[in-house]
């Protein structure tokens, strides 16, 4: 075992770590502040590069304060709980301005502040065994241990509450825990989907097989603590697999949806469909898109979920046409327009890269929003970006495979003229960031 004694910590840096340096070669440590001093236990070095962990604090940063969680630094839900919610703004600002330093790019917004915690409107929970009782937590940073905790900061407490109710039904009903080594038992995750605007709530239970004991003892425990509990949900996953969800799926109770709302906008949410997890945030978000998008565009909404971003701008602009390859948050995006009574938008199933092509051939198309999962946009769909698109509104949560293809874009004659970050998840490194592009 080595140790680094007295590494300081200059900055912090994307994923979260803190930066120090030995030798001029860089040191990585979790749950570092900037200022630090620490003796550090390296876990692995490779070329020259080191990941470490907290030995010892020899000197405390100034900006370093007590995390108000007795499980920060075990579980992996938290980064930043030992940083002020203030300079975590400050060095999530830092951090974007520095993967893009190498762009030129005509404004940089200061980033918005996230404006209610605990924020998460949804969450699953893995499900596990500890001195033989089954317990629900989070897992640990970097491993699949789940670490039980008492209130977590991310999420309102009705989730905690939910989940301690559905981990007496289990250890009552002698549920079988899974154990993903051997591919034995049964409960899986615990999930909570949760509307603001509407209060309505979705419980999830995702199994191994179709056999749940005592279903109908669950319904009653779960209504009577929380009566606006509108779908209780068995979800089937029979895979040997760290994919969380499988394709069966069994309605315990109520539906399978929730409705939220946004301004005046309203949406249907199936219990698997993407929707920003910090509602209140993402109204922020679609505010200033509106605002970035000019009237009377035809616009394509590549990644558009349950067709949130398209139908919050149907009355700005002349056409949105949405793609997204889950067949359910499609029908919820038909849904949803009819809901609104909005008639200028219409949805695909499929692949981006398969059907954006088709689309911008069929029809006159001037703005593209693109917001794709972490990995970014294939090579091919920015390939077959046409000369005639005028703007392109890009929408990521990993700024490092933004980065990556806003420099694609601007190959293509795109010019960076915005830039707009927004803190979606606090607590965590994670960062939202807004790229506006004009050609």
């Amino acid at each position: 075992m080595r140790i680094i004694k007295e590494l300081k910590i200059e900055k912090l840096v994307y994923k979260g770590l803190g930066l120090g340096f030995e030798n001029s070669n860089p040191v990585f440590v979790s749950n570092a502040v900037p200022e630090d001093v620490l003796d550090v236990q390296i876990i692995s070095t490779r070329r020259q590069v080191s990941f470490g962990k907290i030995e010892n604090i020899v000197k405390s940063s100034p900006k370093r304060i007590e995390p108000n969680c007795e499980v920060f630094g075990k579980c992996g839900g938290c980064d930043w709980l030992n940083i002020s919610y203030e300079d975590q703004l400050s060095y999530k600002q830092e951090i974007v301005e520095e993967i893009f330093q190498n762009i030129e790019i005509g404004k940089i917004n200061k980033i918005i502040a996230s404006s209610k915690e605990p924020y998460r409107n949804k969450s699953f929970f893995p499900v596990a065994k500890k001195d033989g009782k089954p317990i629900t937590g989070m897992f640990e940073s970097r491993s699949h241990n789940v670490i039980p905790h008492k209130s977590c900061k991310l999420q309102p407490p009705l989730f905690d509450d939910i989940c301690e109710k559905v981990i007496s039904y289990i250890e009552a009903s002698k549920m079988q825990v899974y154990n993903e080594r051997n591919h034995s038992g049964n409960i899986r995750h615990i999930g909570i989907r949760y509307a603001e605007k509407t209060n309505e709530i979705i419980v999830v239970l995702v199994t191994r097989n179709r056999k749940i004991p005592f279903s109908r003892q669950l319904e009653r425990i779960l209504l009577e603590a929380y009566p606006n509990i509108v779908g209780i949900i068995q979800n089937i996953n029979p895979e040997k697999t760290n994919v969380i969800l499988g394709d069966d799926e069994k309605i315990l109770f109520g539906r399978d949806f929730i409705n939220e709302q946004i301004e005046k906008t309203k949406f249907k949410l199936n219990y698997k469909s993407f929707f920003q997890v910090n509602t209140k945030q993402a109204e922020k978000m679609y505010k200033f898109v509106k605002q970035a998008i000019s009237e009377d565009s035809n616009v394509i909404d590549a990644y558009c979920g349950v067709g949130s971003i398209g139908l919050y701008l149907a009355d700005k602009i002349a056409k949105v046409i949405g793609i997204e390859n889950n067949v359910k948050a499609v029908q919820n995006a038909k849904d949803n327009a009819k809901l609104n009574k909005i008639d200028n938008c219409e949805f695909v199933a499929g692949y981006a890269e398969i059907e954006l092509p088709k689309i911008l051939k069929d029809h006159k198309i001037d703005t593209i929003i693109f917001d794709p999962p972490r990995k970014g946009l294939e090579q091919r769909i920015i390939d077959n970006i046409p000369s005639d698109i005028k703007k392109i509104i890009y929408i990521s949560c990993d700024p490092m495979t933004q980065v990556r293809d806003v420099k694609l874009m601007m190959e293509k004659g795109f010019v960076p003229k915005e830039m707009q970050p927004l803190d979606m998840f606090p607590h965590t490194y994670h960062i939202e960031n807004i790229v506006i592009l004009e050609r």
